[in-house]
């Protein structure tokens, strides 16, 4: 008796659940259509990226870069990005990443993050 009532109340739980779904879609599919997408403005937008891309390639450094871009929307309007996001959104990395498969540092070997390379087999004479 006590497994049926809670396959009922299961069953409810997941119509309850998929009815919540289809109105918040339709929700988002109705602010959408009024122009409204979600999420946080962008920080640098298209205009800036191209500018930051044209003094990148004559040799600006990216702190000085960053100086010079102004945030056009959101809370921080009318302040500088700074030199983190300019490097988010550039197609390039200003520095190298770690690349796995590498040790970190030199003492990374001692530590056992790296396997020692397999002994040669003894060929037969």
């Amino acid at each position: 008796m006590g497994a049926m009532f809670f396959a009922v109340l299961a069953a409810a739980a997941q119509i309850e659940r998929n009815y919540i779904r289809e109105k918040t879609l339709e929700g988002q599919q109705a602010a959408a259509a009024k122009g409204n997408h979600g999420g946080r403005p962008k920080v640098i937008d298209d205009d800036s990226l191209l500018f930051a891309r044209a003094l990148k390639d004559k040799g600006v450094p990216v702190p000085e870069i960053a100086k010079k871009l102004t945030i056009k929307t959101g809370k921080n309007a009318g302040k500088n990005p700074s030199v983190a996001s300019l490097c988010a959104r550039s197609p390039t990395p200003s520095r190298p990443r770690h690349r796995p498969g590498r040790r970190s540092s030199p003492r990374a070997g001692r530590r056992g993050w790296t396997s020692p390379a397999p002994a040669a087999a003894p060929t037969p004479s």
